[in-house]
């Protein structure tokens, strides 16, 4: 059985950034940048690491969700971009980094990367379903369902697929509440993601190969 693996993520919050009133005519507020950054603080696994490689692909995600855009559901389907912050990077491309760093300083692969960096056995693939607050009239919950689909490389044969969904209400509509749901909930999601490769993949012959 797997270990607990703690993780630390740190989400500074990164300096306001001003555009120039002379260059667009006109002040502009301040616009905050959440830059996430995921660690392990306690790599370990109940087991001996792997002796094959994963490619962490790009995650698939629609319009709205591919963007640096932080944005909120109200009323079940209507979405909305939260004021005043932004993502550094697009939601996909965030996830991924996050991903392949933390399978990496997990210790219990042979290789890490993204497509095209390295020879590997098997592939993950995601998409983003959610990546969200949800305000239902109670306060705010930071919404994370992303589905995964582990792939034999040489084969493009799909082993195993699942759905992973992380939700954690806010303390408050504070930034730094909210920036705490999203750290809590990627945390268990990627923790999770390890541990679910590792087992499916050591249940299929094509790790034995």
């Amino acid at each position: 059985m797997t270990a607990p693996v703690c993780f630390r993520l740190a989400w500074p919050i990164v300096a306001a950034l001003l555009l120039s009133a002379c260059a667009l005519g006109g002040s502009q507020p301040a616009l905050t940048i959440l830059a996430p950054q995921v660690e392990l603080s306690s790599p370990s696994f109940d087991r001996s690491p792997v002796e094959w490689t994963v490619q962490v692909q790009r995650p698939v995600a629609d319009q709205m969700r591919d963007s640096d855009r932080v944005l909120v559901r109200r009323k079940g389907s209507r979405l909305e971009v939260y004021p005043g912050v932004a993502w550094l990077d697009s939601v996909p491309e965030l996830l991924q980094a996050a991903m392949v760093r933390t399978f990496a300083d997990s210790g219990a692969f042979a290789g890490v990367g993204r497509a095209g960096g390295l020879r590997t056995r098997f592939g993950l693939s995601t998409e983003i379903r959610h990546f969200e607050l949800v305000d239902e009239g109670g306060g705010l919950t930071a919404l994370i369902v992303v589905q995964a689909t582990l792939v034999e490389q040489r084969t493009a044969r799909p082993v195993a697929q699942r759905v992973f969904r992380r939700e954690v209400p806010a303390a408050s509509a504070a930034i730094d509440d909210l920036v705490q749901a999203f750290e809590q909930g990627l945390s268990e999601l990627l923790q999770g993601q390890v541990s679910w490769v590792l087992d499916e993949a050591a249940a299929s012959p094509v790790a034995d190969a």
